[in-house]
């Protein structure tokens, strides 16, 4: 789960790079580095879940955080849409048309993810 949800927040990363040249174009500046976690924040964050391993609430958080992931896939899609439709020029309607099919994978990943978890969560 981990190495998927990397590579998902990859494409994403390269989503905001690509939106942020196609705003310049039109006279809008975007940051085109997407906020990412510090080194240390990510390496603290993986050697505390080593150390603290299984405990009874993690599978809560686990489903939590994937609710939230597939939320926020909807919304980008929804963006990727609204994008489109106001596209003016066929540059940036390849963009939305490139870009869009993949938080629509990353929407059902996350549902699949949360229909394998749950069932194991929510019974024990």
């Amino acid at each position: 789960m981990h190495h998927v949800a990397r590579d998902l927040a990859a494409w994403s990363q390269q989503h905001v790079r690509e939106l942020a040249d196609a705003a310049a174009d039109h006279g809008v500046d975007l940051d085109p580095e997407p906020k990412e976690e510090s080194p240390a924040a990510a390496w603290l964050r993986e050697k505390g879940g080593e150390r603290v391993g299984w405990r009874p609430g993690a599978g809560l958080l686990l489903l939590c955080d994937l609710r939230g992931t597939g939320l926020k896939t909807v919304a980008v899609s929804v963006d990727w849409e609204l994008l489109a439709q106001a596209a003016r020029d066929q540059e940036l309607l390849d963009l939305t048309e490139r870009c869009h099919p993949q938080p629509l994978r990353q929407q059902c990943w996350a549902k699949a993810m949360i229909k394998v978890v749950s069932p194991q969560v929510l019974t024990s």
